[in-house]
């Protein structure tokens, strides 16, 4: 009695001991195809999904049809006419994807502040970035990806000034083609003068701005930007910005709160000087000499000149302050017991020629490598 042996019921079948239907590939290797009006072996019905992938494999295919298609191909061979009525595509290759940078799509509307997050409402949505794929073809070769000459196209550009001397770039910055001055006005449009003073400040419009010349602020200065002074600047009320950088000198005729104390890389940058009545909460980098009147609170401070605050306290506490070059000179340092003030200089002579009438108990100072704790109030230099 002849016995007919069947496969084991995870195998998928050989494809030289039997062939379930015709597939053909198309030229470009990123589709294959079971052509219209050709058989489907009934076979198919008793085989999973992972078994067709490996008798594809087997054909010599590296990707795998989608679910869809599979459900597709299994209700055909179950068919009683078991043919596709027009070409029915079985795989398909992987296309290029381009890198994406991350996203944030605001869900606030437009009146509303975007850091103003209420009780269990989501304010935002954030997109990550995701790396470029290459494209593969069905058989698992790797396409390099040619980049296609396109026409470039013309950036929307939003004008907020019919000023001639006002232009924007093609990176959608606004420059000035001369010197002279910037009147910010309520409504959001921008005015052109001899010297640019900004008397609103509305971050959603003048968020990336290059001055070419000095600048005088009028309003609080509040918000994240990218500014670059290549001036002077000058604040006139009450400091809270971020991301500014100035070429020039820069006089802050009221306090200084960034709210960033600590992260270098959001640090206001300044070329020139830094005189200011107080600064809490901030980060700087200064090129100049810093005169600070009242005091310095909870900020990080990196010159390579001079620091002086000698006015009503002239008190450092609770601050981390960088000498690259130059000496301190000020009334009181230190006094903050949770969070102690540390003093760091780059060269001997400078710590030495610096002058404190009281550096408070616990202070730390690092002269290049030596540390220093100060065990009870002293004036600096130590007496001798």
């Amino acid at each position: 009695m002849n016995s007919t042996q069947t496969a084991p019921p995870n195998t998928a079948p050989s494809p030289s001991a039997k062939k379930l239907f015709q597939l053909n590939a198309k030229p470009d290797a990123m589709q294959a195809s079971i052509p219209a009006r050709t058989q489907i072996s009934p076979d198919i019905v008793k085989l999973s999904y992972e078994q067709i992938c490996e008798y594809l494999t087997k054909l010599g295919y590296a990707v795998k049809p989608t679910q869809e298609a599979y459900e597709e191909l299994k209700k055909c061979a179950g068919s009683n006419t078991k043919q596709f009525d027009s070409e029915f595509i079985l795989l398909k290759g992987i296309p290029y994807s381009p890198a994406k940078p991350a996203t944030i799509k605001w869900l606030n509307p437009p009146t509303m502040p975007k850091d103003l997050i209420r009780p269990n409402v989501p304010f935002g949505i954030i997109r990550q970035a995701s790396e470029a794929v290459q494209a593969k073809t069905i058989f698992g070769q790797e396409i390099p990806h040619v980049q296609e000459k396109q026409e470039k196209e013309e950036k929307k550009i939003v004008t907020i000034t019919t000023h001639p001397n006002f232009i924007i770039d093609q990176n959608g910055e606004m420059k000035c083609e001369k010197g002279g001055q910037a009147l910010i006005l309520p409504n959001g449009k921008i005015d052109f003068a001899d010297v640019y003073t900004v008397k609103d400040v509305r971050p959603d419009q003048i968020q990336k701005v290059t001055f070419p010349c000095s600048v005088v602020v009028k309003c609080e200065l509040q918000g994240n930007f990218t500014w670059i002074v290549e001036g002077d600047l000058t604040v006139e009320q009450f400091w809270t910005a971020q991301g500014i950088t100035v070429q020039g000198n820069v006089t802050a005729k009221s306090g200084i709160q960034t709210n960033n104390s600590s992260d270098d890389s959001k640090a206001v940058r300044i070329q020139g000087n830094l005189d200011a009545i107080f600064i809490q909460s901030s980060c700087f980098i200064v090129e100049g000499n810093i005169k600070v009147e009242k005091g310095i609170l909870a900020s990080r401070i990196t010159t390579s000149g001079n620091l002086e605050c000698l006015g009503d306290p002239g008190k450092i506490s609770g601050s981390e302050i960088i000498m690259n070059k130059g000496t301190i000179n000020a009334k009181i340092i230190g006094s903050e017991k949770d969070k102690p003030t540390y003093i760091k200089y780059f060269a001997e002579d400078n710590a030495n020629n610096s002058t404190v009438a009281t550096l408070a108990e616990g202070t730390r100072i690092q002269i290049r490598k030596t540390n220093i704790i100060i065990k009870f109030d002293q004036p600096w230099p130590p007496p001798k």
